[in-house]
């Protein structure tokens, strides 16, 4: 199977032969065109080249530079709407003057540039999963052409209508002109989308169908869901709406469904359903009329109520209808679309759909307490990352969300209790970590990788970073990967040259500066505030500028006087307590913490009495 880099190789190779073959005015072009490519291969800047003004090419690789950081499969989406335009373009135009020429021949190697930085982030995407991304994840309408409706084909279309029992659905459904050419659209234009989107229903529809029941909602309210996404969870739209009922950041916030650099529950099919039931609900009483309310969902309901309000002051009198509004095209198409698919899908077969059966993974709940790498909970329960992913699709990272103090995980179906053994015997300090750190003067993100091990684009990367540019007291996420040491105690370039990072016989120490305090030295370096009392017998919290402290158990570590030993077998959990300190303090594992104290899994409270030591 081919990789995705392939692909994209194979893409550019059909454009520059495309290009090649502009007859006598090649030359001229790509000397128009090189200078484009050169100044603007860094991808910091968008230069606008000769000949792209109007473009719609142009517009689409905008859009796909924007997305290249928050979202690499949506860039690479307007990436590839961004070449077949220059394909279109080019058949139109006929290369009309030089730089026409140049912007054909130059856009194509620039596009595939931009891919091509996105193959460290997606190298392991086989062309299959990439066309599915493509062609499932980020279908949209605006991909189909609407053809009128002509007379004969009306003619059909109205003729069944006539006959159709409407008591069949729960939505009002009235027949006109406009929903007659939806009913067309759906069933020849994108007739392709309609079939996959019928098929796809079956694999969430129960879940939907019981949640608007449990509302005493309209059960076709369920196609407003149709026509939004066909269904698809991780489907993804210009305006940045996201799953299947397609919220926007704002309007997802607002109901309960974060979305931030670890988690998109915008994504997850039963808290966006409940959200957009919650949402139609609160439409629905506002405006007493189910078009009005899904007019609303999709356009803003600020705009709806300032035209029903108009329309009232206009002539009081009047019931206020959907059709009587000027609204944008695309609310215009969207109601006649909704009951057009209302009407598709309870009567598939007269439209010759076959509509395929499909089925969700059925899946038990865990609930993890870490940052947990999604291979690990494949390797766990014996499924495929991809397994997992598809049961998590709110899951945007490699992880389980590490600024949450819990998260709910989906994993198949009867592999819970497996997941949980293998969970508590996971050493929890061998999981991937994160780590804040406070950029100070003289830092540089070369710097700060070195300190702590890590890439320089795993930093980027985690702190949605589109350069290199660091400013002091910026807070940075570390990513410290499995097995990786904390922070060398080390100072930033040009801070303060004597403060030495070990003593002589090895032991990591740490001057204190003016600022410090003992919770930022011990959230600077991944210790516990009380490891560094205990390692420099401090008298409470306090620490004094010029004072050198012990970040780890010197050989001559000073001891507490009640702190025990692993000879008396237990240990009373103190307030503040981690496994990790307790293991560090009697000279153990974690690992053999959770052998001697079956259950514990970190679930450590003031007062409990664990075992330090074999009986």
């Amino acid at each position: 199977m081919r990789s995705f880099k392939t692909h994209a190789s194979l893409l550019l190779s059909a454009f520059l032969l495309f290009a090649c073959s502009a007859g006598p005015r090649k030359n001229e072009a790509i000397a128009l065109a090189e200078p484009h490519i050169k100044e603007n291969k860094a991808l910091t800047e968008l230069i606008e080249p000769r000949g792209a003004a109007g473009k719609t090419s142009w517009a689409e690789y905008k859009s796909g530079i924007q997305a290249l950081d928050k979202d690499p499969l949506a860039a690479i989406y307007y990436f590839d709407l961004a070449l077949n335009e220059i394909y279109s373009e080019q058949q139109s135009d006929s290369l009309k003057s030089p730089e026409d020429s140049a912007y054909f021949s130059a856009m194509p190697v620039q596009i595939i540039f931009a891919m091509e930085s996105l193959y460290p982030r997606l190298a392991d995407l086989s062309e299959a999963e990439y066309v599915h991304s493509m062609l499932n994840d980020y279908e949209n309408f605006d991909l189909f052409e609407e053809t009128p409706l002509d007379s004969v084909e009306k003619e059909t279309i109205e003729n069944y209508l006539d006959s159709m029992d409407l008591s069949q659905f729960s939505l009002p459904i009235e027949i006109n002109d406009r929903v007659m050419q939806e009913i067309h659209f759906l069933t020849v234009n994108a007739r392709n989308f309609t079939g996959t989107s019928l098929s796809r229903k079956t694999v969430l529809d129960s879940m939907i169908y019981s949640k608007l029941k449990a509302r005493n909602m309209p059960p076709d309210l369920i196609y407003l869901a149709f026509i939004e996404s066909g269904f698809k969870l991780s489907a993804y739209s210009k305006a940045k709406a996201a799953g299947v009922w397609q919220f926007i950041p704002s309007t997802g916030k607002r109901y309960g469904l974060p979305s931030d650099f670890w988690v998109d529950m915008r994504r997850n099919p039963e808290a966006a359903t409940d959200a957009a039931l919650d949402y139609l609900s609160e439409l629905y009483n506002e405006f007493n009329d189910w078009y009005l309310a899904m007019a609303a969902y999709n356009c803003g309901e600020g705009r709806i109520r300032r035209l029903v309000k108009e329309s009232l002051a206009a002539d009081p009198a009047k019931k206020v209808s959907y059709w009587d509004l000027r609204l944008p095209r695309e609310t215009m198409h969207y109601v006649p679309r909704i009951i057009a698919a209302t009407i598709i899908g309870h009567n598939p077969a007269h439209y010759s759909f076959e509509v395929e059966k499909l089925y969700r993974i059925p899946f038990d709940t865990v609930t993890v307490k870490d940052c947990v790498p999604l291979d690990k909970v494949g390797d766990a329960v014996g499924a495929s990352i991809n397994t997992v992913r598809e049961l998590n699709p709110e899951l945007v990272r490699w992880c389980t969300p590490p600024n949450l103090k819990s998260y709910t995980l989906r994993v198949p179906q009867g592999s819970r209790e497996k997941f949980l053994a293998a969970y508590a015997k996971m050493d929890k300090t061998q999981l991937v970590r994160w780590q804040q750190y406070k950029v100070q003067k003289g830092d540089n993100l070369g710097y700060i990788s070195k300190q702590f091990g890590v890439k320089v684009s795993d930093i980027q990367a985690a702190n949605n970073l589109n350069n290199s540019k660091l400013r002091v007291g910026q807070v940075l996420i570390i990513p410290m990967p499995a097995g990786a040491t904390m922070l060398k105690s080390e100072p930033a370039k040009d801070v303060d040259k004597t403060n030495k990072s070990q003593t002589s016989n090895g032991t990591r120490t740490y001057v204190v500066r003016k600022g410090d305090n003992l919770g930022s030295i011990s959230r600077r370096f991944g210790i516990s505030s009380q490891n560094i009392i205990d390692w420099n017998s401090l008298q409470g919290n306090k620490v004094q500028v010029g004072q050198k402290l012990y970040l780890q158990a010197p050989t001559t570590a000073p001891v507490k006087k009640d702190a025990p030993t692993a000879t008396q077998g237990t240990y009373e959990i103190k307030s503040g307590d981690n496994l990790w300190d307790i293991a560090q303090t009697h000279n153990v594992t974690v690992q053999q913490l959770l052998e001697w104290n079956p259950g514990l899994d970190k679930k450590i409270f003031p007062g409990m009495k664990i075992k330090v030591g074999e009986n």
